[in-house]
């Protein structure tokens, strides 16, 4: 043992006092012990008695407190300043937009939104802060648990939920709270399966472990398309063959899988739409044949774009039809108010803070906190990169909210999901590599986790 010496014993006791972060203690017995015990033994074959060698590897050492207090600075919980200031800046775009917004709507039932807005966001604020300090590697037994429940919720969803624009969405709970079922589903199930799969499809990725994830991928996929929730469908299934091709590393299987999915997800397009949805998709081809009726929405915010300038029209913007949506297109509000030099801005912004997510990934040592991290950050991609495209007018309008900025509820779940990256970087550096170790060898021989 590495620790045998009762002198090395009590040194190490004094040493790992310091050190708050009780997972590291073993690995830090481990590491120092046994760099004291060579010396040790350097000095017995010298002919010190096992005393003498004793002494002399903890003067070496020096100081258990100093030691100690330095070996705390390297593993202690971290913030990620740099995102924590990032989105308390895009909160407060957010709110000051919804505020530009009430301000100069005139149809009355919207200036209520303000109110609302500031409510999802403490609360989302409230929820990302719990995330935070939540250790999130409970999320590992749970997860069978939390796939089965999301998909109970899904199948009896359209029974609880209430019809909106053809979609059963959302659940009202007691105290006026909104439950978003096909979003949480679209965050969470990707992140459930993950967990699942992860050691199976790392270590053993055989055609059995591939069909079952297929399979697990595919029960909330058809749940979804039976709710006719598309948008939140097709979010999911991209997610799942990102996260596949990432667990894996066979990309052209997920290339293959791909293509099938986008294949089938077209093909139900031209046969199984009920609202349009086709034409809807295909209206921005001929704008101009139709500028007001089914593109007016893609029409005007060109219009309004054009028009805005370098430096935009001002907070006292006249409100025409199309600009009492605004709440839903907070990217043309801001170039409508302050001008292409704010989108530009924006962009700048949105982008420094899906990279700097990204660069967490190569700071973190374990694969379940990585698998998180990436299919966190590719959902906020996804979301963000098709927010800014609707901005232009140039794509098809859909139900895809802006995160962090756009009104609505989803902004909970934004805060939730940030909470939780942040909760996985400040663990980083207390992740107890021997713990990790043995947990992948354990996966990995089927005689020793039986």
């Amino acid at each position: 043992m590495t620790d045998r010496h009762e002198k090395i014993k009590h040194y190490l006791d004094q040493l790992c006092s310091q050190v708050k972060a009780r997972e590291v203690h073993n690995d830090l017995r481990d590491e120092l012990g046994n760099h004291m015990e060579e010396m040790m033994l350097d000095k017995e074959q010298e002919g010190l008695s096992q005393e003498e060698a004793a002494a002399y590897a903890i003067e070496q050492m020096g100081d258990p407190a100093v030691v100690g207090k330095s070996m705390h600075r390297l593993h202690r919980h971290r913030m990620h300043w740099g995102l924590l200031v990032g989105i308390i800046g895009l909160a407060t775009v957010s709110l000051l937009l919804m505020w530009i917004f009430t301000t100069n709507v005139t149809v009355e039932i919207y200036k209520e939104l303000y109110s609302n807005h500031v409510i999802y966001t403490v609360m989302g604020f409230i929820f990302m802060l719990f995330f935070i300090y939540f250790d999130y590697r409970k999320f590992k037994r749970a997860a069978w648990w939390i796939y089965i429940l999301l998909n109970a919720m899904l199948w009896i969803n359209p029974a609880l939920s209430s019809t909106y624009n053809g979609i059963n969405r959302f659940w009202t709970l007691p105290f006026g709270f909104v439950l978003d079922v096909t979003t949480v589903s679209m965050w969470v199930v990707p992140l459930a399966i993950g967990t699942i799969m992860l050691d199976k499809l790392r270590s053993n990725c055989n055609m059995q472990s591939i069909l079952t994830y297929i399979a697990m991928v595919a029960l909330p996929l058809v749940l979804l398309f039976q709710m006719s929730d598309w948008v939140r469908m097709f979010l999911f299934g991209t997610m799942c063959i990102i996260l596949f091709g990432w667990l894996t590393k066979k990309w052209l299987y997920t290339a293959i899988g791909a293509v099938v999915t986008g294949s089938i997800f077209v093909l139900l397009l031209f046969f199984a739409d009920q609202y349009g949805r086709l034409e809807r998709l295909s209206v921005v081809l001929n704008l101009q044949d139709d500028p007001h009726g089914s593109g007016y929405s893609n029409y005007s915010i060109i219009e309004i774009i054009r028009s805005a300038g370098w430096w935009g029209n001002g907070i006292d913007t006249t409100f025409d039809m199309f600009k009492t949506s605004y709440y839903n297109y907070p990217g043309v509000l801001l170039i409508d108010v302050f001008g292409w030099s704010a989108g530009i801005l924006l962009l700048v912004g949105v982008v420094w803070y899906v990279a700097s997510m990204m660069k967490i990934l190569p700071r973190i040592r374990d694969d379940f906190s990585r698998m998180i991290i990436v299919s966190i950050t590719a959902m906020f991609a996804l979301q963000i990169i098709y927010s800014l495209a609707m901005t232009t007018g140039k794509v098809p309008i859909l139900s895809i909210s802006f995160p962090f900025i756009g009104y609505g509820n989803h902004l909970i779940y934004d805060y939730a999901m940030l909470g939780l990256l942040l909760g996985i970087y400040r663990r980083k550096d207390i992740i107890s590599k021997k713990n990790e170790k043995i947990r992948q060898k354990v996966n990995a021989d089927p005689m020793t986790s039986s």
